[in-house]
């Protein structure tokens, strides 16, 4: 289809002394029956009122791109605007590439998901249950079935997290773990999980955790590479990805965003200078840690091609790279009915269940399409700083988001972009 460049100074916003331009592509209309506009004025509107600094989006619908724009900050201290080239963290939304490494890796013979995880990190075999008695004494008791690839993949591994603050004493433990220093490789950080306890019995429980990290030490052990280099392999390089790493480039420095944090009157102060080296370390390419569960950065249309690869059921462009039968495992609910979620963002009246790197819309009602969007079938996931993205098989259709702050409760704007999204697509 024919783009045509175009970008504009459409908004000005003030941001105390600092001024908003926006950047769009405009689709020419006759090959285009998106409402671009309404998108547009919803993302401008969104930026102009203050409730995000800046955001990008994309929505490909039919074998096209149909919307990409850009509005706002990227740098608000430097007066530097969101473009479409702007590279993001992208946090959680590293969780289903590395979840697709593994299915890979499982298609080419070198792993099964039925397979213990202590078969590659055998340490991870000692790890014991906590319970906390009424009489606030921790006991512990050893696995009873030892968590699994697939256990990792589904969250229900039974391990923390540590990034929800002292919500409890396995949390607690976690958070003081310094499982995410950028410092160390993934080798040193699975010495410090085994010595944690689970929360949970492995296969009994949802609870949103460190799993995936582990999956991407164990996709390090199976290759004896690191997870990038596994990564750029079997995704980054067939895919053209060359904006999306553990580590800001040289060329992206000056592109990378800064990160913000919402306080609890709305407003915005900075967390994490994207020029600043010392605070932006863990993206830098000094540090060690490649996360699988979050550590990657990327662009919009970078995370475009995964997105597409994903809506066609594993071929991009020609190059298979998932078989389709892989990808729509990937895209399935697999958690038993008799799971227990421990986290309220899936199960029960959600309507959501999880599938292999993300969750999964297992039904919908019209109350709840009227609410956020989702209808049967959706599959993706969010980034802690507000990145998202959904791929929507039936339509054929993705969209993705990105913002770049921390802090408060899940932003409406999500819901009101996949609500304009579904309804434009749908059908």
């Amino acid at each position: 289809m024919k783009l045509l460049s175009l970008k504009a100074a459409l908004t000005l916003i003030s941001f105390t002394s600092v001024i908003s331009f926006t950047s769009v592509t405009a689709i020419a209309e006759d090959d285009n029956s998106f409402d671009q506009n309404a998108l547009n004025e919803m993302l401008g509107s969104a930026v102009e009122s203050g409730e995000v600094v800046g955001v990008s989006a994309l929505v490909f619908d039919g074998g096209k791109v149909v919307y990409e724009g850009a509005y706002g900050m990227r740098d608000r201290e430097r007066g530097k605007p969101v473009e479409l080239d702007t590279v993001f963290r992208i946090y959680s939304m590293t969780k289903p590439i590395t979840s697709a490494i593994i299915m890979d890796l499982e298609e080419d013979g070198l792993l099964s998901l039925k397979d213990p995880a202590a078969k590659y990190i055998p340490e991870l075999a000692d790890m014991q249950v906590m319970s906390v008695g009424s009489d606030g004494k921790p006991t512990f008791a050893p696995q009873e079935n030892p968590m699994t690839i697939e256990d990792l993949l589904l969250h229900r591994a039974g391990l923390g997290y540590g990034i929800f603050g002292p919500i409890h004493p396995v949390g607690k433990a976690y958070g003081e773990a310094g499982l995410f220093d950028p410092a160390e490789d993934l080798s040193v950080k699975m010495t410090k999980l085994s010595k944690l306890p689970l929360i949970a019995q492995p296969g009994t429980s949802w609870y949103y955790s460190y799993s995936i990290d582990v999956l991407g030490r164990i996709a390090e052990v199976v290759t004896g590479k690191s997870l990038y280099d596994v990564m750029d392999e079997r995704i980054f390089t067939p895919l053209g990805m060359t904006e999306t790493s553990f580590a800001v480039s040289a060329d992206q420095r000056p592109r990378f965003a800064s990160n913000y944090f919402r306080r609890d009157d709305g407003s915005y102060v900075l967390q994490e200078d994207g020029q600043d080296d010392a605070a932006a370390f863990r993206f830098m390419p000094a540090a060690k840690f490649q996360s699988g569960g979050g550590g990657l950065v990327s662009t919009l249309h970078d995370y475009a091609k995964f997105a597409q690869l994903m809506l066609n059921k594993g071929e991009y462009k020609g190059h298979r790279v998932l078989n389709a039968a892989t990808v729509e495992r990937m895209m399935s609910n697999h958690l038993a009915p008799d799971t227990i979620y421990m986290f309220p963002w899936i199960g029960g009246k959600t309507n959501n269940g999880f599938g292999y790197g993300g969750s999964i819309v297992v039904a919908d009602t019209p109350e709840q399409i009227a609410r956020n969007g989702q209808i049967t079938g959706h599959w993706g996931w969010g980034g802690a700083a507000r990145t998202t993205f959904w791929i929507d098989p039936a339509n054929e259709a993705f969209a993705i988001m990105m913002l770049q702050f921390f802090g408060g409760d899940d932003p409406d704007i999500h819901k009101r972009f996949r609500k304009l999204v579904t309804a434009e697509v749908d059908g």
